[in-house]
């Protein structure tokens, strides 16, 4: 009897033991887990402030960084340090360099950085006697200028008489200084003014025929300085002393040159009495003398 009790009280402390054994696995899981999840908080509150703080340094890094810059610009920018006092002009000799800096525009004063050294070149560059200009910073408060002026190479007749370049373009009226020039009659230009290019096909042949008629040896001292063109199909040259005309055709150059060549040595010395040559026509050549 004490037997059968004793085996039936067996299962229940069993089971209580069992109750109470999970009951102590679910204390330590729990505090095991707020323990695990405490940890993880902490961590990521650590890392948060490592990545703030890590950015406010940046920012402010970048903040003075900016202030540093803008306060370099503006005292650059406004010392008076860095203030143009002085022009070098280089390359001039027919324009002076009050022409040229009242051309240029107010430069002296002004802050060495802030001067756009492309339109101060632009500007020159569209003076009538400038063909190319640079200009480029000398530290601290300079300004060098490189110039090429045009060269005159003719005179032309328009409404009035104007010294051009080689490349036609109109230098201004003309001067006692540039009598020895050729000329060039015949020609029409719509508004002409210094700067503009007034050189068109007919010019330019013109000008080559004179400059091959005066390598002979005739026109050295005698040499051709007028050149009128009468029509695409006549040009009449006249040399210095007013005392000798050649015609020729521009579309016939060269049989014109040959029998150019062809008349001066038939007629030798009495070259000197000539006082028209028409070589124009075609297997023809007229020649006049003085007498």
């Amino acid at each position: 009897m004490d037997l059968a009790v004793l085996e039936q009280k067996n299962p229940v402390s069993a089971w209580r033991q069992t109750q109470n054994h999970q009951r102590k696995s679910r204390k330590r899981s729990g505090t095991a887990g707020r323990k695990s999840k405490q940890e993880k908080n902490d961590f990521d509150l650590v890392e948060f402030f490592k990545t703030l703080t890590t950015g406010t340094a940046k920012a402010i890094l970048i903040a003075a960084c900016a202030y540093g810059v803008f306060s370099s610009y503006r005292f650059i920018t406004s010392s008076l340090h860095f203030n143009i006092n002085k022009i070098n002009w280089v390359g001039h000799q027919r324009l002076s360099t009050k022409d040229l800096s009242s051309w240029a525009g107010p430069i002296i004063g002004k802050n060495i950085f802030q001067l756009d050294l492309n339109k101060i070149s632009q500007k020159l560059v569209e003076h009538p006697w400038v063909q190319t200009a640079s200009a480029r910073r000398v530290f601290p408060q300079s300004l060098h200028v490189e110039l090429k002026e045009r060269i005159p190479f003719a005179k032309v007749q328009l409404e009035k008489i104007y010294v051009m370049d080689n490349f036609g373009i109109l230098l201004g009226p003309e001067e006692r200084k540039f009598d020895e020039l050729p000329l060039i009659t015949g020609i029409s230009a719509k508004n002409p003014k210094s700067g503009n290019n007034v050189v068109n096909e007919d010019m330019i042949h013109g000008l080559k025929m004179m400059y091959y008629i005066n390598q002979i040896p005739m026109f050295k001292i005698n040499p051709i300085d007028t050149v009128h063109i009468n029509s695409r199909s006549s040009v009449t040259f006249v040399a210095r002393n007013r005392d000798m005309e050649v015609h020729m055709r521009p579309d016939r150059a060269e049989e014109s040159f040959k029998n150019l060549m062809l008349v001066l040595n038939m007629i030798g010395k009495d070259e000197r009495d000539l006082s028209y040559i028409d070589l124009s026509f075609k297997n023809k050549i007229v020649v006049k003398y003085n007498n």
